[in-house]
């Protein structure tokens, strides 16, 4: 018989062997049926393997077979009242054989079903904690082996303590899980979105570098923000989110390194969220570390006046621009193509600007706010 006939008649012969008020004639009479078009002691072997998970010959659980037959009606009578098959498997293949060490039959959908309870938060359906340090690992060992990168993005929603104090946990738990279906729709088939704990989430993304995160975190970003719950109490319940994201290798490599950095990011950008200067703040902003750019003219390092590169520190990053520290806010220029560079690895991201403010800095610097063209 070839595997994929066998499957169908197995699942509904297994079917009837694990209903509470088994029938052996009914049994017998989907035996016989199926055992047309198939040999009866073949579909005999696959039903063993699916209750008990014991490998047999065709002639073994044959033999098996008519043995559990007998036992049977002899149980029902001594029992009394509905008897299920999965009882008289039991008692025949642990008490009577011993080949059950562990008195409990677990079928291979009952065995998938716990592996995915491990693995999975209950709430969200979104890989809990204890699979994201296993993944995580295993991913920056990848990276490390082909000389890859990854990029690791945590986020957690603003203000979420404020909707469970006032609307209740039943309306914050909704809001989770939107919240968690906006992620998973954001991301790609080898990313992996993990529920870190209450409010928090964390999206692993190989292969991927540290602006292009940057530009999932916003995806991610714009579609919360369009997450709502009706409430009787508001029209919507709405949430923002903020976010911090580190690379492999520039920001560590190990997997608590790299959360180490981007949870300081997470910080950073809630920070950055209250900000009180003179523009208009559309996007979270965080402040990536050992991040330069240099102005770019045909191709190579434009020179400034003394014979010196445009070359400036990155003060933060978002999707929307960035920030870089300047000497002098009169020379640097209002539009201009400029290269993004990390120092710690060969990460080069090509980028077009125009300075929007310049906002002096205690230091005698100045910060100049760029939008991306």
């Amino acid at each position: 018989m070839q595997q994929e006939d066998a499957i169908p008649r197995v699942g509904s012969l297994a079917r009837l062997g694990r209903q509470r008020d088994f029938s052996l004639p009914r049994f017998r009479r989907a035996l016989a049926l199926a055992s047309r078009h198939t040999r009866r002691e073949e579909i005999l072997r696959h039903l063993f393997a699916e209750w008990v998970s014991i490998p047999m010959s065709d002639s073994e659980a044959a033999a098996a077979w008519n043995e559990i037959e007998a036992l049977f009606p002899r149980m029902r009578e001594k029992l009394g009242g509905p008897l299920s098959l999965q009882t008289v498997l039991l008692h025949h293949f642990h008490t009577r054989r011993g080949k059950l060490k562990d008195p409990r039959l677990l079928t291979a959908r009952d065995l998938s079903l716990l592996k995915v309870s491990a693995l999975t938060d209950p709430l969200t359906g979104l890989y809990n904690r204890r699979f994201l340090m296993d993944h995580l690992a295993r991913e920056i060992s990848r990276s490390e082996r082909a000389e890859g990168i990854l990029s690791l993005m945590l986020l957690d929603l603003k203000d979420f303590k404020a909707v469970n104090d006032q609307y209740g946990h039943p309306v914050g738990d909704k809001v989770l899980q939107r919240t968690a279906r906006a992620v998973r729709e954001s991301l790609r088939s080898v990313d992996a979105g993990c529920r870190w704990g209450g409010d928090e989430f964390i999206v692993v993304l190989p292969g991927t570098n540290f602006l292009f995160a940057v530009s999932i975190a916003e995806r991610i970003r714009r579609r919360i923000a369009a997450v709502s719950v009706p409430h009787p109490a508001a029209p919507k319940i709405e949430v923002g989110v903020h976010y911090g994201i580190a690379t492999y290798p520039t920001d560590g490599k190990t997997a608590e390194f790299v959360l180490k950095v981007a949870d300081l990011r997470l910080y950073q950008c809630r920070e950055q969220a209250n900000f009180q200067g003179s523009e208009r703040r559309n996007y979270p902003r965080f402040s990536p570390a050992e991040t330069s750019i240099r102005l770019i003219q045909n191709g190579s390092p434009a020179p400034a006046p003394g014979g010196t590169s445009w070359t400036a520190p990155v003060m933060n990053v978002s999707y929307g621009g960035i920030a870089l520290r300047a000497p002098e806010p009169q020379k640097w220029p209002r539009r201009w193509t400029g290269e993004i560079f990390r120092r710690l690895n060969s990460e080069r991201h090509a980028v077009r600007l125009r300075a929007l403010n310049w906002v002096p800095l205690p230091d005698g610097g100045v910060r100049v706010g760029c939008a991306y063209v």
